[in-house]
């Protein structure tokens, strides 16, 4: 199950990333001296979700190293 999870967060966070340069791109190409500042906002929702897939993601691996039982 927690594999599962690991794998639903970066899934998410590379569709978010991709999605928010998408829209970050169609910003930069809108006319007018303002652009269209919706495309900025879905952009910026969008890199902010991707930013916490990636901290969810990295906080449930920190400290997690398998124990080595040593044997007499």
């Amino acid at each position: 199950m927690n594999r599962m999870l690991d794998v639903v967060y970066w899934v998410v966070g590379v569709l978010c990333s991709l999605s928010a340069l998408y829209f970050f791109i169609q910003f930069l190409r809108s006319k007018g001296p303002e652009g269209n500042k919706t495309f900025l906002w879905y952009a910026i929702g969008l890199a902010v979700v991707a930013c916490i897939c990636a901290l969810l993601y990295f906080v449930r691996h920190v400290n997690k190293e398998e124990e080595i039982h040593i044997t007499q």
